[in-house]
């Protein structure tokens, strides 16, 4: 599996990114998918009053969200242009509010299988250009066939 460190090839971000545009939710959000790595990436979603909670803090559901999504889109950054993934599972652990101007996950590959990934992601809120980290989370995705390339167009 190659290292974290090499960007994907222009081919796949731009499927990426294509992909990251269905996402109504996060684009509704106003998240961007960013640094894309062969088996790591990272979204990024700026505080609105559409993601708090009565409290004015991220909302656990958005935190879960885009914990869930930077995992599968690690995964994609692998598994793309001929597979995709789908959560199976997801396990996260909220460690601390979310308070901040914005929300940066970053997701990793911990395992590539044939029909299962397991992936991991650090959520962090950002607040006066410090990190706290809030949510850890650990993923299993299925491996399925990629979309119809007319969606992906």
């Amino acid at each position: 599996m190659p290292t974290a460190a090499e960007p994907v090839a222009e081919s796949i971000a731009v499927l990426l990114q294509r992909s990251f545009g269905r996402q109504g939710a996060l684009m509704a959000w106003q998240a961007r998918l960013q640094n894309l790595r062969q088996g790591a990436c990272e979204i990024v979603l700026p505080m609105s009053s559409a993601v708090t909670q009565q409290h004015g803090f991220f909302h656990g559901g958005v935190i879960g969200a885009v914990a869930d999504s930077v995992g599968g889109y690690a995964a994609n950054t692998l598994l793309l242009p001929k597979s995709e993934c789908l959560t199976a599972e997801y396990k996260i652990n909220i460690v601390a509010p979310g308070v901040g101007e914005a929300l940066i996950a970053r997701g990793q590959v911990l395992k590539l299988g044939r029909t299962l990934v397991v992936t991991r992601a650090d959520v962090f809120a950002v607040r006066d250009g410090s990190e706290k980290l809030c949510a850890a989370m650990q993923q299993t995705l299925f491996v399925i066939p990629a979309d119809n390339p007319s969606r992906t167009s």
